[in-house]
């Protein structure tokens, strides 16, 4: 997948994301155990979570550093998704929801930094073993949310049933 491409599979997965959303009320946001054993609030900050753990490793990466994100660390996800669950679960969903609509912003305005080359090439970041940046963008950011919009979905579709 291209810059353009990505740039534009994110924009598109976050308006179908929104979309699924839409006419959710506060209550239904905050529901326990809609999607697994969390809320829809609980998956926006965790989605926000991730999303913001790859914009500092995309800052680190035009620096020429190498990332220090939990994306190159040796804890399981399951693990690390149970810190942040504990770190954010009693956010104020105005809070969640702000932020949400705000970081794939920055998404894209980190991607813009780097060439078509930097992204697609899977040698130019040793740290990543062989994956593209591209790629990391991909699984971590896009193909999660998506992901989780699929839960969402089934949750409100269950709802309507």
């Amino acid at each position: 997948m291209n810059k353009e491409e990505l740039i534009s599979a994110l924009e598109d997965s976050r308006e179908e994301l929104l979309a699924t959303l839409e006419g959710l009320s506060n209550e239904q946001y905050c529901a326990d155990a809609a999607v697994g054993e969390w809320s829809i609030k609980d998956v926006l900050a965790h989605l926000v979570m991730w999303e913001a753990e790859t914009i500092k490793l995309l800052f680190q990466a035009r620096q020429g550093l190498t990332p220090t994100t939990v994306h190159l660390k040796n804890i399981p996800d399951d693990e690390q998704n149970k810190i942040w669950h504990d770190q954010t679960k009693d956010r104020l969903l105005e809070r969640v929801l702000a932020d949400f609509g705000a970081i794939r912003g920055q998404t894209i305005l980190r991607l813009d930094d780097f060439s078509e080359r930097e992204l697609s090439d899977p040698t130019r970041f040793v740290w990543l073993r062989g994956k593209t940046l591209s790629q990391l963008v991909v699984d971590y950011v896009l193909e999660h949310e998506q992901v989780h919009a699929r839960m969402i979905r089934a949750w409100r579709e269950h709802q309507q049933g």
